[in-house]
């Protein structure tokens, strides 16, 4: 059931507009011109849909549906005329109708027309609710992953500066707002699954055995299981997992190959080897500038998207100006939290993984790799 304010001058158009919606179960207001009905819409939310006649005195059902909208964003509009004018619907849908009913029409077509208006306004009313929320999200996944990666030894703003860059080569290839979106999540929630690792595993500073690197690499698909019952996040989620697969095909978990791998993994892959090679590890020391550069043209087509290392490229230069040094300067912050505080997780989210995949598959060599 929902609020419906009926504005038209014509006193039996009204009553037979207020009678029809009423039968489809609606709460109905009525307002007999056009300056009315504009006084009862100056509260915003007090009404789910608008159905307005065009020709009122005071003010026509364009001026209405103009002042609604400003009102109220998502209000659901439609205009009713007798005018069979195809100017004045592009007037009325330009004002912010979503649909149009000439006259003479019949009762079930209107509560039609305003059962579709109510689905096109709440999926707008859900539309702009993420984008309020999405802010928001990305603040607090933004903390989440910064705390995470102290656990692991990380540079401070490991998360900010993957968040940055991963933008940025998405912004230079012209991706969609969505799959923007998505990159950035994926970015900074890439290495969520090391909860699972244990914390003397992430900063032994030397070579792991070879069991140590298969527990390693179970992060992606701990991270993906994490994320699995997101509504809306499919496209995070497979960053999340596949950041770790090669260009070609000896990556892991899935040993996806050139473009079987998700755009955004394979872009968030380049960024998280900069920037783990940049900053460095407790197993590594930073990197100079220009031998990681020399790194990446290597490992161009076998680790690497060639297109994403060039693209990387191009923004880089940018990029690096605008940071600092700062950024990766300065020493590790190592995590603080013991063994005990995350084993009951790290141990129940192992299982889940090995649970989800059948078996677990024992890596082929113990020599840790710089972009575990």
């Amino acid at each position: 059931m929902a609020k419906v304010l009926v504005a038209d001058d014509d006193t039996l158009t009204r009553r037979f507009l207020q009678q029809a919606l009423e039968f489809g179960s609606h709460t109905v207001t009525s307002a007999a011109d056009g300056a009315e009905a504009i006084a009862w819409l100056d509260s915003p939310g007090r009404f789910d849909v608008l159905v307005t006649d065009y020709a009122m005195p005071h003010a026509n059902g364009v001026d209405v549906i103009s002042h609604a909208r400003r009102i109220d964003p998502v209000l659901a509009c439609v205009i009713v005329t007798a005018f069979r004018d195809l100017d004045l619907a592009m007037k009325a849908m330009q004002a912010g109708a979503v649909a149009f009913v000439p006259k003479p029409f019949k009762a079930e077509h209107l509560l039609t027309v305003v059962d579709s208006a109510l689905q096109r306004r709440a999926t707008a009313a859900e539309a702009m609710r993420l984008r309020l929320l999405a802010p928001m999200l990305e603040r607090f996944t933004m903390v989440l992953a910064n705390t995470l990666e102290s656990k692991d030894a990380a540079t401070r703003w490991h998360a900010n500066r993957l968040v940055r860059l991963s933008a940025a080569i998405a912004d230079r290839l012209g991706l969609t707002d969505d799959l923007r979106a998505a990159i950035r999540y994926g970015a900074c929630l890439h290495d969520i699954g090391k909860v699972a690792v244990p914390d003397e595993l992430l900063r032994k500073p030397g070579a792991l055995t070879a069991r140590e690197l298969e527990v390693m690499r179970l992060h992606p698909e701990v991270g993906a299981l994490i994320l699995e019952n997101i509504d809306t996040w499919e496209d995070v989620r497979l960053i999340v997992r596949h950041h770790h697969e090669r260009f070609d095909g000896a990556g892991y978990p899935d040993r996806l190959r050139s473009v079987e791998i998700p755009l955004g993994a394979r872009i968030v892959s380049v960024v998280d080897a900069f920037d783990v090679m940049r900053s460095g590890r407790p197993y590594a020391a930073p990197r100079p500038y220009e031998a990681i550069l020399a790194e990446l043209e290597r490992e161009r087509g076998a680790q690497f998207d060639p297109d994403i290392v060039d693209t990387f490229l191009d923004v880089l230069p940018l990029e690096e100006a605008g940071a600092g040094d700062e950024l990766w300067g300065g020493p590790a912050l190592v995590g603080t939290r013991r063994r005990r505080a995350g084993s009951a997780l790290a141990d129940w989210l192992t299982q889940e993984v090995y649970a989800s995949r059948g078996r677990a598959k024992v890596g082929s060599g113990a020599r840790r790799a710089h972009l575990e």
